[in-house]
């Protein structure tokens, strides 16, 4: 499209108010009020959103382990009475037990992440990298993820964004096909049809709902304007409306039919919701007949779907942003963003690899059926050629290739390369890094903060033959002593059978031996210390602890419902955990198991 023409149909998309008017104004320029969804977007492309005042929460007794605390209150982890909070009185669950719908973790309308940005535009266009941005994804052109009102810089991104996927789009035989399958130029009403037919076509796909008689009539006003424009140049327009439209950037629930207390998700909004938990995209033909059908209005049919789409490949998606969050990962690394060593050959190269393994990993076992267990307890590897030294083995491979590794050597994600090296030092493995991770994140046994004048202190090694007397040595003394002698220190000794690259050691770069031994808390409530003699026996008491199941089971609800954890979904978690004991239970079927939750397709009235 000529600029000149593309700045005359945008200049006529923005004062028509196409691009604030579809969802309630969400993505208008600025936004008041407090606690609820902005109000409609008035005027061109940074128009005004009003909100209302969000809902305040009551408060109830919590009663035992189960019991609900509102404002003000507490719940007892050991089942004596909890403090009474202000208000009415909670819920007790007791046996089979209804959870009430759970407040939403902000009163703004989600905007698709920069992650699920990039897969949408992939999955709908054919379009990954854009030259006009350097060859970067389109997401390189938005502002960083963030909930609430929409900045001024964060609508522009949308903007350029729209407009640059459009124009590759349009020039591209293969992509401009995936959006429009017809003849936008052909005379009469020929061209006028298939303009119309794309407008239905693409934003049902785009708006994960049917689109409106009156967006059809305003997104034709681009076929009618004075001068006349190609039709072309008219499709460009309208893709670039799509995109640039509130009902694609955000994914609005805003459903009135009540059920109790409570707000029912539409059909559409049930899709929409799984589709971006489960694939970070837009749902696929079947999820939306579904939708069209008005068949995801009950637990079971919603269930029905997670578990049809958690077999399909696309669930990568899940089990990455999930596992990513579980273990700590954010973009790529961990707490320590260790991305090259100085042994071991490793390069960024090997650090890029053994994160793609991670993922891979966790995919394998989402996708095929994997379990709590063996989350910690596979020897599947995912390796390639810049990792294969580092496990032993030999490849070629340019991509994580499936392979099996040694099970006595390496039990699940905590003894890959992924974790390991990005968990440790330059040149010497971190006990206290791996421990604490170990301890806090995946047994959930609180440590507590260390002493600020101690963070950063190296262990003194002279004299030392293992590492492990040096940390000892070093931890040894008050305030450090109470923490790491018996919480932090004994699962790091464990994993000291790997290097700080992840390679398998048996003596240590000090000289002497590696003593992997030591008592390993694995519980306070009630106590649980084992003594344990290698990473394959650590994996093996983990992946059976009641508390670590737990724990994966609230990580993975908190991260569903994007909201901290908090007692209103204290029932999903106890029966997500108490299936997990059981062996055959599948990572997959725990995901599918809560969207069955009243609280997945119900909101709170007023928010």
């Amino acid at each position: 499209m000529k600029r000149s023409s593309r700045y005359c149909l945008l200049g006529l998309l923005a004062s028509s108010g196409l691009l604030v008017a579809s969802c309630n104004g969400t993505v208008g320029g600025t936004s008041s009020g407090t606690g609820a969804t902005s109000g409609p977007g008035t005027g061109g492309a940074s128009g005004t959103g009003n909100g209302g005042t969000g809902a305040t929460g009551t408060a109830g007794t919590g009663t035992g382990a189960t019991g609900t605390a509102g404002t003000g209150g507490s719940v007892s982890p050991t089942g004596t009475a909890g403090t009474v909070g202000t208000g009415g009185t909670g819920p007790t669950c007791v046996g089979q037990c209804v959870c009430t719908p759970g407040v939403p973790a902000t009163s703004q309308v989600p905007r698709m992440t920069r992650l699920q940005y990039d897969t949408v535009i992939k999955d709908l266009l054919g379009l990954t990298t854009l030259a006009s941005a350097s060859n970067g994804p389109p997401s390189s052109l938005l502002a960083d993820d963030s909930n609430g009102p929409l900045t001024d810089i964060a609508w522009n991104g949308y903007l350029s964004a729209a407009e640059k996927i459009a124009g590759a789009v349009m020039a591209n035989t293969t992509m401009k096909a995936k959006f429009i399958s017809c003849d936008p130029t052909a005379a009469g009403t020929t061209g006028t049809t298939c303009l119309q037919n794309t407008i239905m076509t693409f934003g049902r796909k785009a708006f994960r709902r049917p689109v409106t008689t009156t967006e059809v009539t305003s997104l034709m006003r681009f076929n009618s304007l004075t001068p006349t424009h190609t039709g072309n140049d008219v499709a460009e327009a309208i893709l670039y409306a799509f995109l640039a439209s509130p009902s694609f950037i955000a994914l609005p629930e805003l459903g009135q039919t009540t059920e109790g207390t409570a707000l029912k998700l539409t059909s559409y909004e049930a899709a929409t919701r799984l589709s971006f938990l489960i694939w970070n995209s837009v749902p696929d033909a079947t999820l939306s007949t579904e939708a069209d059908n008005d068949r995801l209005q009950t637990s079971d049919q919603i269930r029905a779907q997670a578990l049809r789409m958690l077999q399909d490949p696309k669930a990568a998606a899940i089990a990455s942003t999930f596992h990513r969050s579980y273990a700590n990962i954010s973009n790529g690394t961990h707490w320590t963003n260790n991305t090259t060593h100085s042994i071991g050959g490793y390069t960024s190269a090997t650090y890029t690899d053994a994160m793609a393994e991670l993922d891979a990993f966790f995919a394998d076992l989402v996708v095929g059926g994997g379990t709590f267990t063996n989350l910690f307890t596979s020897p599947n590897g995912f390796v390639t050629k810049n990792t294969a030294s580092i496990y032993g083995v030999t490849s070629t491979a340019t991509t994580p290739t499936k392979t099996a590794l040694d099970a006595t050597k390496r039990p699940g994600f905590l003894s890959r390369v992924g974790f390991l090296s990005t968990f440790a030092h330059d040149t010497t493995s971190s006990p206290i890094l791996r421990g604490a991770f170990i301890t806090q994140q995946v047994l959930a046994i609180p440590v507590g903060d260390p002493d600020p004048s101690f963070i950063g202190m190296q262990p003194n090694t002279t004299g030392a033959t293992t590492y492990r007397d040096a940390i000892t040595q070093l931890t040894a003394g008050s305030p450090c002593n109470s923490c790491h002698t018996t919480k932090v220190n004994p699962p790091g000794f464990v994993m000291e059978r790997y290097n700080a690259v992840g390679a398998w050691q048996d003596t240590d770069p000090l000289g002497g031996p590696i003593n992997s031994t030591a008592d390993i808390i694995l519980s306070t409530v009630p106590s649980v210390v084992k003594t344990l003699n290698n990473p394959s026996e650590l994996m093996a008491a983990i992946a059976a602890q009641p508390n670590a199941q737990r724990h994966y089971a609230e990580r993975f609800v908190s991260f569903a419902a994007d909201r901290s954890p908090n007692p209103q979904d204290t029932c999903i978690v106890d029966t997500l955990s108490t299936n997990l004991a059981t062996p055959s239970y599948t990572l997959a079927t725990m995901m599918a198991d809560y969207t069955h939750a009243d609280s997945f397709r119900l909101r709170t009235l007023g928010n």
